[in-house]
């Protein structure tokens, strides 16, 4: 069943042969699409006012037509230049305007058609790091899933690789909503026990009504109980709305989960939002916790962080301990949960045994 066109479904950048629709900003733009479109002999058809170029492709040499008409544009003129991709002997109608897009982005989804491939070949893995309670470095709380991309040869792509291709290539809500469903029931196949962690980032969900019913069902489905599955929100840092946010966090409680906000310290945006979305859980930045056994001014900060989260009936994970003195620190400061590399690294199996 799909609950949400935009999430649950992975368009085709372009048909093997099609047209290019461009409407480039300026004059000055127009002829130097013009111009390098002459050098590689590509016929460019305009309109009477030369306000619309339009050129017809045959795959695979879209990509090629491209970077050639794009080369000697500014970034500006990469941004500000609208495009449209059209099947061939069709012209763009009302119920296009939707779709068009900039060449910048036309050029980054066309660089990225392997992502798409991905998400069609189902090709997400998750690794599982541990998150264990202070007094208690044996049986993990939680384990945090982190997605994983492979190529078709098996090579493994990072997170970050991953959602910088989803970004540019306007595929964010897919892989998002992929990500999690793929966590959710790679937990289930590694017979991960206890409680999850699930990551999510607020910009790829519209309407929390819609976006995240394919979720719940994915959680149904594995038979987790909803109140072990914690959704994190990921850079919270740069959320822009918090109302949207707010949304989104009650959609999730009113489902029976919890939710978490991550990156907490990074900033005073983040500490401003607790007030409105009132999360169950919170972890402190990692760059707060690096060292801190060093920095006075570290100290104060997470001090104050863990007394206040306690004060709100929150709890508090510290991320991102690397060193025995970190970890000393956050034992003397009774904070509630840990997690690093000191403890645990992310695998691809439930840790099981003694923290390392």
């Amino acid at each position: 069943m799909t609950y949400c066109n935009k999430c649950d479904s992975v368009p085709e950048t372009a048909p093997q042969e099609g047209q290019l629709f461009l409407w480039p900003p300026v004059a000055h733009t127009t002829s130097k699409i013009l111009a390098a479109a002459k050098s590689i002999g590509l016929s460019v058809t305009k309109s009477a006012s030369v306000a619309t170029l339009t050129i017809d492709y045959c795959r695979p040499g879209l990509r090629g037509l491209i970077d050639t008409i794009s080369k000697d544009l500014l970034p500006e003129e990469l941004a500000e230049t609208k495009a449209l991709i059209m099947p061939p002997n069709q012209t763009p109608e009302i119920d296009d305007i939707a779709r068009i897009t900039s060449l910048n982005a036309i050029r980054a989804a066309i660089g990225a058609e392997w992502l798409g491939d991905l998400l069609r070949d189902n090709r997400l893995n998750s690794a599982f790091q541990p998150i264990f309670p202070i007094n208690d470095f044996k049986t993990p709380y939680a384990h945090e899933c982190l997605v994983r991309g492979a190529k078709a040869d098996g090579t493994l792509i990072m997170p970050g690789p991953l959602f910088e291709a989803a970004q540019s290539a306007t595929l964010l809500f897919q892989l998002d909503r992929a990500a999690r469903a793929a966590n959710v029931r790679n937990a289930r196949k590694a017979g991960v026990t206890g409680n999850l962690f699930i990551n999510f980032t607020p910009s790829s969900i519209y309407d929390p009504d819609f976006c995240l019913r394919s979720t719940i069902e994915v959680v149904e489905e594995c038979g987790f109980d909803r109140s072990n599955v914690v959704f994190e929100v990921i850079e919270s840092e740069k959320v822009r709305s918090t109302t949207h946010l707010s949304a989104i966090l009650q959609s999730y409680r009113a489902s029976g989960f919890r939710v978490a906000l991550d990156d907490i310290g990074s900033g005073y945006s983040t500490l401003n939002m607790l007030p409105d979305l009132r999360p169950d859980i919170i972890k402190i930045d990692r760059e707060l916790i690096d060292h801190v056994d060093r920095d006075n001014y570290k100290q104060a900060i997470v001090s104050k962080l863990i007394a206040l989260a306690r004060q709100l009936d929150i709890e508090v994970v510290a991320e991102g301990i690397e060193r025995e003195e970190e970890l000393a620190f956050l034992i003397e400061h009774d904070v509630d949960y840990v997690q690093g590399y000191l403890l645990g690294r992310p695998g691809p199996h439930p840790h099981t045994g003694p923290a390392t």
